[in-house]
This record gives C-alpha cells, structure tokens and sequence, in this order.
C-alpha cells in the first residue's frame, strides 16, 4: 500500500526545497501536471490555509467528500485539516499554490480578519470555489506572481512586506467574491450529513475511533452512516479514520521525538503493540522502522 500523506508546508519543502517560500509560514509556486507530487488515486489531510488558482486544464478533486470541478479561471480555497482525494488531472493542467501556515495568519491580526471573512463566506454560501472573470484572474495572478517574487527577494523587512501582500491578495478575492451572485446549492440530507462526517472526522480522529462516536454527534444510526460514507466515498468510516490515523502518525515520527509508546497514546490506542500492528498494516513498515528510514 502507498504511504499515506499529510500535506503541509514542510513535506512541500522536503520534497520542493526550490520553490518560492518564508521559512515553513509561507510558500508560493506554479506547478504543471508533471511537478504533480500526488497520485490521482491518493488522499491527502492538508494542514494549511490553501488559495490554488488554475491557469490552464482541469482537475477533479473531493474535499472533505464533496466532489468539487476546477477549470481555468476557477479559485479554490480552504483552511486547515480538509481531506483532499485527488480523482483526475488533464495533462495540460497549470496552477498556482499559495499556502499559509496558521502562525503566519494568527501573527497578522488584518490578515487573520481577512481570511476567517473569507473562509465564513464561503462556508456560508457552501462552497470552496470561486470563478473569476478573466479580468480579476489576471489580477489575482499578477499577485501570485508578485508575491512569488517578493519569497526570492532580499527585503529587509521581508514577513511585513509578505504580509502586506497576502491582505492586498485577499482583500481582492474577497472583493470579488461580494460582487457576484452566489446561489447556495441546497444539500440533500445524505449530502450533509456525508460533509457534516467529514468536519467531525478531521477534527476528533486522533481520540475518537468509534463509528458510534460520530453517529450520535449526527444523530443518526451507525449503520445510517456507514452506509452514506460508503455510497459517498466508496470507503468504511474505518478506512478514512485509519488513513487520517497514519498520515498524523508518520508526521509525529518524523517530526517529533515522542516515543512509539507516546504517539500511540496520543492517538488514542490502549496498547502500544496495537499501534504497531495497525501502522506495519497501513505502511508496511514498523513506526521505528519508518521513523530510521526518514534519518537515512
């Protein structure tokens, strides 16, 4: 089996040390189907604030369970802890990333407001996209492109100025978005109750693995729910919350020096051979053997 992933700004780093970026708080690039670092039939736990505009293609993605379509000229945005499953890229496919780290935004008291307006917006309406007019997707890029700049640059006040960039990007967006006539797509009761699952998984994972747990927060029966995951993902609640399971505990072995028996309490298993036998399971590697492999 494929090793699980949690994107965030440092395994980008780790596995792109040359793209535009401020430390591990920021980074910003263009990417082409073939800087692609994904499979098209893995998912992904994304710990970052993420703005991706598509230049050119299409691309097929469900974000938290929701099936969403990107096309040129379309935004994608979202906050931390989303579940992203990457379905198809066409070949002629161009974007741009721009990723913030939760200290970069909370740092910034204007950059904060600016982003949780936006996020709530959004949230509201139901949505995680925006489509631009081909005006105000030039001037997004110009931006994107800027702030690309500004990352390789040597300013000397250079998290301010970033900053300062990332409010005049957002506030543009956000401007944008007040000006164009969004219709709230009614969500059937299976719809909700699927993304409803999906803001309860990725939040209470690391303590909560019980399908019980999440059918009483949904008030609905366990197998009520096993079914509308199923028909919805074409996976178990066991299979999603084991993956989100493994994604953070490669992260806290590679990241951290917890030992095997801490991370194993700390993601809620009674026993630390339990863990071990459900991580050789998802990775087929033991948590030390992968932990030493990460150092070599």
């Amino acid at each position: 089996m494929a090793e699980p992933r949690i994107f965030d700004n440092t395994r980008l780093l780790r596995e792109h040390p040359g793209i535009p970026h401020y430390g591990e708080k920021i980074v910003c690039f263009a990417s082409r189907y073939e800087d692609r670092s994904y499979p098209a039939d893995e998912s992904y736990f994304n710990r970052e604030f993420y703005l991706i505009l598509m230049l050119a293609g299409r691309s097929e993605v469900r974000l938290n369970g929701e099936p969403i379509v990107l096309e040129a000229g379309d935004l994608l945005i979202h906050g931390a802890d989303y579940l992203t499953d990457h379905l198809y890229s066409s070949p002629d496919i161009r974007f741009i990333t721009l990723s913030l780290s939760e200290s970069v935004r909370t740092d910034d008291p204007f950059l904060a407001q600016t982003t949780a307006m936006l996020l709530a917006t959004l949230r509201r309406n139901r949505r995680y996209t925006v489509s631009l007019t081909e005006p105000e997707a030039q001037t997004v890029r110009r931006e994107l492109e800027e702030l690309m700049a500004l990352l390789n640059s040597g300013h000397r006040f250079l998290l301010r100025r970033i900053q300062t960039a990332c409010n005049a990007l957002f506030l543009d967006v956000a401007d944008f978005l007040s000006r164009k006539t969004v219709i709230a797509r009614r969500l059937s009761r299976k719809e909700h109750v699927l993304q409803e699952f999906h803001a309860l998984a990725t939040r209470y994972f690391r303590e909560e693995h019980a399908v019980r747990f999440y059918a009483g927060r949904l008030a609905v029966s366990e197998q009520y729910l096993a079914r509308i995951v199923r028909e919805g993902t074409g996976r178990s609640i066991g299979s999603l919350l084991g993956d989100l399971l493994a994604m953070e505990a490669c992260t806290l072995l590679g990241s951290t020096k917890h030992s095997v028996g801490d991370i194993a309490l700390g993601l809620g298993f009674s026993d630390t051979p339990g863990f071990c036998k459900f991580f050789r399971r998802k990775t087929g590697k033991t948590p030390l053997g992968y932990r030493k492999g990460l150092r070599i």
